[in-house]
């Protein structure tokens, strides 16, 4: 294998393990760029590792950079350079870094301090971890956190809005939830006097275009419950149908167990909701009884049956598909599994009811989240103007 070589990400990617018999714990390949000592070791097991080689005050010296797959390549490169940059001012870099061992870089005060916080307190941790280690820690994760500037914060905005740099298009919204991310953690460190100033705090949030508009009215949302319920999988259908027949989220739907029904009452207990708080569903006898035709499963306490036993379902995208199809909606590309909550909410407000009615329908903990799933119909427009207009006609 030749050894010194233009390193790439994928190049990187596909050398193999160094070999178990060689007498070398690692191979040592270097790379054939502007930046002089950049190192990869890989290991025998496969763990591939970025190394820089100096010489400082006449002694040979190496530091650790970081492990490919958590860095790549450029910013092995950046931060090569750096270092380079403190041995140009006659700073050694080992030296440098191990008198900041007390202060944590923007990786380490995520895992060691943000992410178990906030495993305790919100519910969709994975995702923010998940978003961590896709999108901020290769690109921010080695800088130390006092010295995150907002530019770095605005590049990486930047960075995920260009499908050339991810080799993919994102939406605005995904790239916002990174960026929101960084916002509350800097808040957090703040907080506990690990920075001074939140480098997120000053970088404004994308523009969000990518909001589904659709929704269905009152004859498609009943095309819909009818399709759902003669569809092959009862579990399946009956799920989809008591979306659009209440309106709640599709975790709190799929997940509700037979031991939380009360018959006498015509309720269901939800023990848990995207808020943390749990809530009781009246249920009407549309819905009531849509329930009541399914059967329990042995060994499964949810009334929604998945294909995992003892799981209740998880994955109906192609069959909310097929049940679209079957009720004759167009532009079914335009709608997901959320769109029966904006539907019953948008529903609501066009038959009369209130956003107050909205709020409790919903589940919802302010009457400022019923407001975003809320579209005036031209129908309901023109009932509000002539409603007032009888008003001002009956009080002459």
């Amino acid at each position: 294998m030749q050894k010194k070589f233009h390193f790439t990400n994928a190049k990187l990617k596909s050398i193999p393990p160094h070999d178990k018999n060689s007498p070398s714990t690692e191979l040592e390949l270097t790379d054939d760029s502007d930046v002089v000592g950049l190192k990869l070791l890989v290991g025998k097991s496969g763990n591939k590792r970025f190394l820089l080689r100096y010489t400082f005050q006449g002694r040979k010296r190496s530091i650790a950079i970081g492990r490919f797959g958590d860095i790549d390549v450029t910013t092995a490169r950046k931060v090569a350079k750096k270092y380079k940059g403190l041995l140009a001012e006659g700073i050694d870099p080992k030296e440098e870094r191990d008198s900041f061992k007390g202060k944590p870089t923007v990786a380490e005060f995520f895992r060691n301090t943000y992410f178990p916080i906030i495993k305790l307190k919100k519910k969709s941790f994975i995702k923010d971890h998940q978003r961590f280690k896709k999108f901020i820690e290769p690109r921010l994760g080695h800088i130390r956190y006092e010295d995150l500037k907002p530019i770095d914060v605005l590049h990486l905005q930047q960075y995920i809005a260009n499908p050339d740099s991810m080799n993919r298009k994102y939406a605005p919204a995904t790239n916002n939830r990174v960026i929101a991310i960084l916002k509350t953690m800097g808040k957090f460190a703040m907080n506990l006097g690990v920075v001074e100033a939140n480098a997120a705090s000053s970088i404004s949030l994308l523009k969000e275009n990518n909001i589904r508009e659709r929704f269905l009215n009152i004859e498609e949302s009943k095309r819909v419950i009818q399709a759902a319920l003669s569809f092959h999988n009862p579990y399946i259908g009956s799920a989809i149908a008591l979306l659009y027949i209440c309106g709640n989220r599709r975790g709190e739907i799929f997940g509700l167990k037979w031991k939380n029904l009360d018959t006498e009452q015509k309720t269901i207990f939800v023990e848990t909701s995207k808020s943390g708080e749990p809530f009781t569903i009246y249920l009407s006898e549309m819905a009531y009884n849509i329930i009541c035709r399914l059967e329990p499963v042995a060994g499964n306490p949810y009334i929604f049956v998945g294909k995992k036993e003892g799981k209740p379902l998880n994955d109906v995208r192609f069959a909310y598909r097929q049940i679209l199809e079957a009720a004759g909606i167009d532009n079914i590309d335009q709608l997901c599994l959320h769109s029966a909550r904006h539907s019953v909410a948008s529903n609501l407000i066009a038959s009369g009811y209130s956003q107050i009615h909205v709020k409790q329908q919903l589940a919802h903990k302010s009457i400022n989240s019923s407001e975003r799933y809320i579209k005036y119909s031209p129908e309901s427009a023109r009932k509000i103007s002539q409603g007032y207009s009888d008003i001002l006609s009956d009080s002459e």
